[in-house]
């Protein structure tokens, strides 16, 4: 395996851990109230990321992106569970392209800006730019094109992160 292969699994697996941590993970904690989550979320946005969500105005730049995340979310959603599936990433020296389906069971916060209420299920695709920063991958652009953004009658209506069992 040469150097320029080995740099690009390196970088493919850099995007995925984005991606499923620093995203899924921390945003669904973040959404719970984990205020440290959102913070590991945000450190990872560049200084002048783009956050383009369908239903949502587009939030330019970090503060306007950082107040989506803190601010948006949190008051439309008390619970999710974001899964991501068919990673596409096409990458290019210190930049880089995402492809993402995605499903989320949710919970709507009562009086949400959407006015939905109870279980949902949130699903699309999220289209993504990444930059490079000093050996750091970020996110530059985030585009999330929903499909379906629907109350669901049942089973997860009650949910709750789950922390620990015992």
């Amino acid at each position: 395996m040469n150097a320029a292969t080995l740099q690009s699994l390196i970088d493919r697996e850099a995007i995925r851990e984005l991606k499923h941590y620093h995203y899924c993970h921390c945003a669904d904690r973040g959404i719970a109230g984990d205020a440290a989550a959102m913070d590991e979320l945000i450190a990872r946005f560049a200084p002048d990321i783009v956050a383009d969500f369908t239903g949502f105005p587009v939030a330019e730049g970090l503060a306007a992106v950082t107040a989506f995340y803190r601010d948006t979310v949190p008051a439309t959603l008390t619970y999710a569970q974001h899964r991501v599936t068919n990673d596409v990433i096409a990458i290019d020296g210190d930049r880089a392209r995402g492809l993402w389906y995605f499903d989320c069971p949710v919970v709507f916060r009562p009086g949400n800006p959407l006015g939905l209420s109870g279980a949902g299920l949130i699903a699309g695709r999220y289209e993504e730019e990444y930059r490079r920063h000093e050996g750091v991958w970020k996110w530059q652009k985030i585009t999330a094109l929903i499909d379906t953004l629907a109350p669901c009658d049942g089973a997860w209506s009650g949910a709750e992160l789950r922390r620990y069992n015992r």
